[in-house]
């Protein structure tokens, strides 16, 4: 990455992935933050006590599980940032309402959205949303290679789900900043195409006009 590419970014700058699950957000989120020397936010998806038994029993476990992540995630984004550095993360705060739309129902959704409306308040957002995909035997070969036994029960139809969930939350939100990258062929030893990617992906952080 150049520097006039770096230069360009400042203590404003705040990206952040998403997508479904194995798309690649917290390798890149990584590598991102590590050529801009940004701070870098990875979501504590292992210290969630009530995922594996979610995978196992979905509609027993959403909740607990759901409102764990929103409470955690709260935290992660309002502890103190520094204010002089780009800031890069494997999500967004927008995350917990796209998993919780499709998960929650009823009065489970309704307990949700009324804690989640005195949360939200307040929270800073990312400049910059990087949506990304693969194809679904690209994403099960990386849930597979990475190990965690509790996501054994993860399925193309459960990624498809994230996919729509996605989708009706963007259809919703017009005004987001947004861009998408299929990860499918992308060689993260190749520092041409994590290049490419990443340039376009400061390029589309720019301020627009500026």
């Amino acid at each position: 990455m150049n520097g006039d590419t770096l230069s360009r970014m400042d203590s404003t700058t705040y990206i952040g992935f998403e997508g479904p699950i194995g798309a690649g957000k917290t390798t890149l989120s990584r590598l991102l933050a590590d050529s801009l020397r940004a701070t870098l936010i990875i979501e504590d998806v292992d210290g969630n006590e009530f995922l594996p038994d979610f995978y196992e029993n979905r509609n027993q476990w959403a909740i607990p599980m759901q409102l764990w992540f929103l409470a955690a995630r709260h935290r992660q984004l309002t502890s103190k940032l520094p204010s002089t550095k780009p800031i890069v993360a494997d999500y967004t705060f927008y995350k917990d309402a796209v998993f919780a739309g499709m998960l929650l129902r009823d009065r489970g959704l309704r307990l949700y959205d009324y804690i989640n409306s005195e949360l939200a308040a307040g929270l800073v957002y990312p400049s910059l949303i990087v949506y990304l995909d693969a194809n679904n035997d690209i994403l099960m070969e990386r849930i597979k290679k990475r190990g965690r036994e509790y996501e054994d029960p993860i399925t193309p139809r459960y990624e498809d789900q994230i996919r729509g969930a996605y989708e009706n939350f963007f259809a919703r939100h017009r005004d987001l900043n947004l861009i998408r990258f299929n990860t499918s062929s992308l060689d993260i030893e190749s520092s041409t195409q994590t290049n490419q990617l990443f340039k376009a992906i400061l390029d589309a952080a720019q301020p627009k006009g500026g």
